[in-house]
């Protein structure tokens, strides 16, 4: 039984360990002979050990020529040999101590045999890291194999180190960095590039002025790759593990300070590294801060080896959080779909065409480019180019990095150039431990329940985003892989749209976010319906289920989406839906993206699907909104059929509405702010309205507005005559003195009131039965008056806190005046009837406070 840290235990079975079908990593281990780094020290001092570690070359060695006409083993991979070779002569110093000369002689024998296979031209690998490893097991052949003639070691001495100097001059770029695309691998050849240093200063090479050149060149790439917790990121086929332990052995006083956080060494003099012919741009807030922010920007294909389809990829890392990640490499099982998965695109933060990824390699290197606008301390403006994609698509994004106070700001612009069009998705993956909470462009990013980022896009097509996590079968998404054959379930988000030319903006926010934390996710009951958009819906039980509320939210802020009037929805005990209209930066009616009609098609499936799972029909809908709210429950409940429908202050001519307050809702919902556009927003609802006038016919509809509201005139008479020119019976009640910034308290009120006669009452709800009140705090004073009722008589209780203070007794009156109060908060509850022996009906005021010194 052998032991691995990466492996676990590996059972010996008389040498099945090297003919079970397994994946190539494990079983480079086993042909490697890798298990012989921890006998090296041990078997020195244990003849027993020596002797086995004997037995063990000579089963490989009976298999031999077995294994050597198949393609399929592992033994005689090209830098499986080299490392097979490399362990054995690291065992010799304990060999010649405890064998005797005959068996010493069989393992001469076996190394001069590998050593010749490995320095012969038709076995060897080439220009890549693989003939490396094997010229270095040939180097370290003619420095033990003392048993040759030094004739032959001389020859194949001079073989291996022509290669690796042709191999060192080719595995850099002129900037430094090596070709293989792994930061790791990148450090790794350098450290033997000063190893093969050493080497040519014990043979006074004429050419190890240029060679140590060339290492001080990969020392800044070798330094800033690092991120700011001291390992490399998780791009290509690096595997993240720390640096600090071997980071003297670099010998570079920067990259002892990257890689140790600042504990050792020397801070570099510069935060950021852009290398435009490589293909990468670095930038960092600070050294030495393991909490700062770091960005890793690549667009490279500068050889085959270790490629991942990467291409145009971002990594960003904030205070110890990978924000925007890679899923890491799985290992070198090819046939394993996670593998394949790993080296894809879907497993990078980049674009895919056409719902498949490119091969990791294959065309010109020349397709893929970097350039640079602006580079400097405080960041970078960096353009990467990728011309590999199919059917002549070309994708260029920009990364811009600007330090500014609380950390970087970034925005990433992708542009898409096609012949034809096409449908594609970006990627945002996020690292460990983060959830990802979608909204209609962009999404937040959370930890632990902590908000620490989010993203928001402008395009210039409809786009759908999606979250995908842990999916397997044929096309896996949503995995990372912390070591290589371990695999994790990790949320990525998914960008969807199409077109032939298209540009997305997103903006990344470590800071000052673009979305207004409202609590929206999984752990505050919110939900995600999966359509032709994403609809993210919050849905409360109810007392009793005859009725569906569904609650439509009037616009506020920019990138603050929420619902409206819950208190008094929640009070009336109303089984509710309430639906985030959190389509581009501040909302879309509900309805539209650039034209598109997905998100009205999605909202209706939706409310249709909560509808089924209630064992209730359209007509049990209640649809309920003010101003924008009440235009999208007009809209979806009239679509519907609702049963219901009790709106307060709506836009009926969207488009003139959102003209000049709110041009980006209007050039998010059409594409435009021309008077075509405005003009396409106005036809919306009255479109909606003719093209289902068999549907809503039967619906009641009830409008209330104030008449001082500069939306009577201009919004809801249009619309009333529009709905009665078309058979229907909609009811207008208006609320005298009101506008629409002080319509807010009357409607919730006209609320509570509607739903408590449609929830609980025993007969359909009426004008007559809404009571609206309105309450006012002076110097001193309370003021309450009935703004709709159409009772005979009312009455009202004043309560301080909870304390009832004053009582009004039964009347005609409709205004009641509270004077001599102290100072603090009141409200008013009052009661209607139409006389002495009915059952009155009631509402409580909002909350007013009286001020001190009155």
């Amino acid at each position: 039984m052998f032991e691995s840290a990466q492996f676990g235990d590996i059972a010996f079975h008389e040498g099945g360990m090297w003919t079970e079908q397994t994946d190539r990593s494990r079983a480079r281990y086993a042909h490697g002979f890798l298990w012989f780094t921890d006998w090296v020290a041990a078997a020195g001092d244990d003849a027993d050990l020596a002797q086995t570690a004997l037995e063990l070359t000579r089963q490989w060695r009976a298999h031999a020529d077995e294994w050597r006409s198949d393609p399929s083993s592992m033994a005689f991979h090209d830098e499986t040999t080299a490392q097979r070779l490399t362990m054995h002569l690291a065992m010799m110093d304990a060999w010649s101590k405890h064998l005797d000369e005959g068996q010493l002689g069989e393992l001469h024998e076996f190394l001069d045999q590998t050593a010749d296979l490995l320095a012969s031209d038709t076995f060897h690998a080439g220009l890549n890291n693989h003939g490396m490893f094997q010229d270095i097991a040939v180097v370290n052949w003619a420095g033990v194999a003392t048993w040759e003639s030094e004739e032959l070691r001389q020859s194949l001495l001079a073989t291996a180190l022509g290669r690796l100097n042709a191999y060192f001059r080719h595995a850099f770029t002129a900037e430094g960095v090596h070709i293989e695309h792994a930061p790791n691998y990148h450090l790794m050849v350098s450290r033997q590039l000063m190893a093969h240093l050493e080497v040519l200063r014990a043979v006074d090479h004429v050419e190890l002025t240029s060679f140590e050149d060339l290492l001080a060149g990969t020392l800044a790439y070798a330094t800033h790759a690092v991120t700011p917790t001291g390992v490399y990121p998780p791009v290509s086929d690096t595997t993240v593990a720390p640096l600090a332990g071997g980071a003297s052995s670099f010998g570079d006083d920067h990259f002892s300070y990257a890689a140790t956080v600042g504990k050792r060494g020397v801070e570099p003099d510069t935060r950021t590294l852009v290398l435009p012919q490589s293909g990468y741009a670095i930038h960092r807030s600070a050294w030495g801060d393991p909490d700062a922010t770091y960005v890793f920007f690549s667009s490279a294909y500068n050889g085959d080896y270790h490629k991942h389809a990467d291409e145009n990829s971002l990594f960003l890392r904030h205070e110890r959080l990978d924000l925007i990640s890679e899923a890491g490499p799985n290992g070198y099982n090819y046939g394993d779909p996670l593998t394949k998965y790993a080296y894809s695109q879907y497993a990078h933060s980049t674009l895919v065409v056409d719902g498949t990824s490119i091969p990791r390699t294959g065309g010109d290197l020349a397709t893929v480019t970097m350039s640079v606008s602006s580079a400097d301390d405080d960041g970078f403006t960096a353009t990467g180019r990728n011309a590999r994609l199919r059917e002549g698509v070309v994708h260029e994004r920009t990364v811009d990095v600007v330090d500014a106070d609380g950390g970087p700001v970034i925005e990433v612009t992708d542009r898409i150039t096609a012949p034809s069009p096409h449908a594609y998705e970006l990627l945002w993956h996020a690292g460990e431990d983060l959830e990802v909470i979608p909204h209609g462009q962009g999404y937040e990013v959370h930890h632990h329940g902590t908000k620490v980022m989010d993203a928001w896009w402008q395009a210039d097509v409809p786009t759908r985003t999606s979250v995908k996590k842990g999916v397997a079968g044929r096309k896996p998404l949503g995995w990372r892989f912390p070591a290589m054959g371990q695999h994790e379930p990790n949320d990525v988000a998914v960008v969807s749209f199409a077109g032939t030319h298209v540009q997305i903006r997103t903006s990344i926010r470590l800071h000052d976010f673009t979305y207004r934390d409202r609590g929206v996710g999984p752990r505050s009951g919110w939900r995600r319906f999966e359509s032709e958009v994403g609809v993210n819906h919050l849905r409360t039980k109810g007392r009793t289920q005859r009725r569906l509320v569904v609650a439509f939210t009037s616009m506020h802020q920019r990138g603050d989406f929420t619902y409206n009037y819950k208190p008094v929805i929640d009070a009336a005990e109303a089984e509710a839906l309430y639906i985030l209209d959190d389509f581009g930066d501040q909302g879309a009616y509900y309805l539209q993206d650039h034209g598109d009609r997905a998100i009205f098609r999605s909202v209706q499936a939706l409310i249709r699907r909560t509808l089924e799972q209630l064992g209730l029909t359209p007509d049990d809908l209640v649809c309920v909104g003010s101003s924008k709210g009440a235009t999208a429950a007009l809209m979806h409940g009239m679509a519907l059929g609702a049963g219901d429908i009790f709106v307060g202050g709506p836009q009926t001519l969207i488009g003139n509405f959102v003209a000049k307050p709110h041009p980006n809702v209007l050039e998010f919902m059409t594409g435009g702010t021309s008077e075509e556009n405005i003009e396409e927003l106005n036809r919306a609802l009255y479109d909606l309205a003719s093209d289902n006038l068999g549907l809503w016919r039967n619906s009641r509809i009830t409008v209330l507005v104030g008449d001082k509201d500069h939306h009577y005139k201009g919004h809801v008479l249009p619309f009333i005559e529009h709905v009665q020119a078309l058979g229907g019976t909609p009811s207008l009640v208006t609320l005298p003195g009101l506008t629409h910034g002080d319509f807010g308290p009357a409607y919730r009120d006209a609320l509570a009131s509607h739903l408590a006669q449609v929830l609980h009452g025993d007969s359909t709800p009426t004008d007559a039965d809404l009571l609206v009140i309105q309450a006012a705090a002076e110097s001193g004073g309370v003021t309450a008056r009935v703004v709709q009722g159409s009772w005979r008589e009312y009455s009202a209780r004043l309560f301080r806190g909870g304390d009832h203070v004053a009582t009004v007794a039964y009347g005609p009156r409709r205004e009641f005046v509270f004077e001599g109060l102290s100072p603090g908060r009141y409200r008013v509850r009052v009661f209607g009837r139409g006389g002495a022996d009915d059952q009155p009906v009631a509402l409580t005021s909002n909350w007013v406070v009286v001020p001190a010194g009155g």
